[in-house]
């Protein structure tokens, strides 16, 4: 349960879950709509002609499976507290030159940083590779993006279902694409009428544009996954100029992300008052 609310992240659903308030950049129900509604054309118009072949008929309840997961993974990557913890500002004192008078030197050389507040203390915040978030002005661990068509942070407690967001959508568009094709090229297999060859020909057509995009930002993700390491960190360049510490190889990397259970909520009302785990150091056993 949650009872405060952390930058634009509030309380909601009675305290269930954490929702990110950024009113017109929350694009999760036209995600959704635009799984739903070619789906719908295609269970109306495609689906019934492939119940007349033996294979064709398990088509239907495959499209409908990976689409249920597709749109589950959506809501989980929406509701779910991206990996919030709280965060202060601190001032910190740059080095002083010895011939500036003392009130120069406070003027000039005072500048605030934000650091992890936890158990007590505080952390720099690449100790857990976290980052204020712009859109939601809330510190998330293992900071990805900011997502307006999942309408949240992906940071690590919803990154694994972000990916799966993806891959499911993937694959339900290549799902309606084949049959797509199949259906509405091939006058021997199916008895189409025109308008319905004309709207398989549109689901075709719009499902390979989702694969293109959603399935491109699928392998991009996998790719971050093979090398542990955040859309925000491939951006800034941060390991380009030294060694990945965090790289502990593709299968380890793999075994982490996809097995290794989210941690708990370091802001919920059960634990925002215990002393929580600190992420260790690369390479650092427990």
């Amino acid at each position: 349960m949650y009872s405060t609310a952390y930058g634009k992240h509030k309380p909601a659903c009675g305290g269930a879950c954490l929702l990110a308030d950024v009113g017109g950049m929350n694009l999760m129900p036209l995600s959704a709509g635009l799984i739903i509604v070619p789906c719908a054309f295609w269970f109306g118009f495609i689906a019934p002609p492939l119940f007349e072949h033996p294979v064709g008929a398990l088509a239907p309840i495959v499209v409908a499976l990976t689409m249920c997961l597709a749109l589950g993974n959506l809501l989980f990557a929406w509701i779910t507290e991206p990996g919030i913890i709280p965060f202060i500002s601190v001032e910190e004192k740059e080095s002083n030159d010895e011939n500036t008078d003392g009130e120069t030197m406070l003027r000039r050389n005072t500048r605030k940083k934000y650091v992890v507040s936890l158990n007590g203390q505080t952390y720099p915040m690449p100790l857990f590779r976290a980052k204020i978030c712009r859109e939601t002005e809330a510190c998330v661990e293992r900071f990805d993006h900011f997502c307006p068509w999942v309408g949240n942070v992906v940071g690590i407690r919803n990154h694994r279902y972000f990916v799966l967001f993806t891959l499911f959508s993937s694959a339900v568009a290549l799902e309606v694409f084949v049959s797509s094709i199949i259906m509405g090229a091939s006058e021997d297999i199916s008895h189409l009428k025109p308008h319905e060859r004309a709207i398989a020909l549109a689901l075709a057509s719009y499902t390979a544009v989702i694969m293109l995009a959603v399935g491109g930002l699928m392998c991009y993700h996998m790719d971050l996954i093979l090398n542990n390491e955040s859309t925000n960190e491939r951006l800034k360049g941060v390991f380009r100029v030294r060694q990945n510490p965090y790289n502990k190889g593709p299968l380890q990397n793999c075994y982490d992300f996809w097995c290794v259970p989210t941690r708990q909520s370091y802001v919920s009302n059960e634990n925002k008052d215990d002393d929580v785990p600190l992420p260790l150091l690369p390479h650092e056993e427990p």
